[in-house]
């Protein structure tokens, strides 16, 4: 049988940003409008005002809860400094390359909360993997019509529900495309195939929800999501509603493998609804609480030198910060199609 392993999605192993170059984007993609996908945003770092560098790639995808709260993996923030302190969120970011001069608006991380059960380790699936930042200022936004609708229920888990993921992930494993936002069809796998497929399949939950892809006889692929997408949204389309059921965690080293019965898993939204009101409403505590105080420190300390490894002077844009580069773990796929 052929062993796979997975990648989740961005994680916080430490590594020189010049060892790596990944700029993100979907497989077998197509043209998205953020127009039609309001409620997608993106992660960046930038540590300009402190004397660091500006990534030009987003490291993670999110949507907006509201003008002051975001919605994301944990995995994408989850342990790491860097992200912690200089993140920054921008709002329905159509190319990625108006980041950080062009016509856009972005406000920085100012609280990060995730919930006490996540678990960081691709072993056991990421279980919980969803976290909420909440911004220094508000977003200027429609507070109604930009904001990510939900489902109130699991009624979507059908075959013939149509899904779309969006994002600026890799085209492929490790390969960039155009820094345009970017969609891809995917189709619901059932929880027991998703499980099956792999060694540690008995750690999949009913928190999480599956998905495949056509395949391209082009790219030689199937439509998935991909390094750079992690956090990002999966929309159900609910009668032309575009409601999020999901946030992307993890999927298969190689993106959109085509012998794979699995090429996304998500963080399913509808179980975490009570928790996400929660920290909106103001009723629970962060994990995280960032200060232009510890930012500084942090940089005075060497730890943007650290971070960026060989990159030039402060406001200097690097490819991306590689300290998000998709980790890879040891689950094995129990079979082929």
């Amino acid at each position: 049988m052929k062993q796979w392993t997975l990648l989740a999605l961005a994680c916080c192993s430490a590594v020189s940003m010049a060892d790596v170059e990944v700029q993100p984007y979907i497989v077998n993609g197509t043209s998205a409008s953020v127009d039609t996908f309001p409620s997608m945003a993106s992660l960046f770092i930038d540590a300009t005002d402190f004397g660091g560098h500006y990534s030009s790639g987003s490291y993670c995808g999110a949507t907006i809860l509201s003008d002051r709260y975001i919605l994301t993996a944990a995995h994408c923030i989850y342990g790491n400094d860097t992200a912690q302190l200089f993140t920054v969120v921008v709002p329905q970011l159509q190319n990625e390359s108006d980041f950080p001069l062009g016509s856009i608006q972005k406000s920085r991380v100012s609280e990060v909360y995730y919930r006490s059960d996540y678990v960081n380790s691709t072993n056991v699936l990421l279980p919980n993997d969803v976290a909420i930042l909440k911004l220094e200022s508000s977003l200027n936004i429609d507070t109604v019509n930009d904001i990510a609708k939900f489902a109130t229920n699991e009624n979507y888990r059908s075959s013939s529900s149509e899904f779309v993921a969006v994002g600026h992930g890799n085209i492929r494993s490790g390969v960039d495309g155009n820094t345009n936002l970017l969609k891809t069809d995917l189709d619901y796998v059932v929880n027991a195939t998703c499980a099956n497929v792999f060694y540690a399949g008995s750690s999949l939950t009913e928190k999480q929800i599956c998905f495949d892809g056509d395949f391209s006889a082009s790219t030689g692929l199937s439509n998935a999501t991909c390094q750079g997408d992690s956090g990002g949204p999966v929309y159900w389309n609910d009668g032309g509603t575009y409601k999020q059921v999901g946030l992307t965690s993890f999927g298969p080293t190689t993106c959109g493998d085509p012998t794979a019965n699995v090429t996304s898993v998500f963080t399913e939204i509808t179980d975490y609804k009570g928790w996400i009101d929660s920290v909106v409403s103001g009723n629970e505590t962060p994990k995280f609480v960032a200060t232009d105080t510890q930012r500084q420190t942090f940089a005075d300390s060497g730890g943007l030198s650290t971070a960026s490894s060989g990159s030039g002077g402060g406001g200097g844009s690097l490819p991306l910060w590689s300290v998000f580069v998709l980790g890879f773990i040891g689950l094995f796929r129990k079979q082929q199609r």
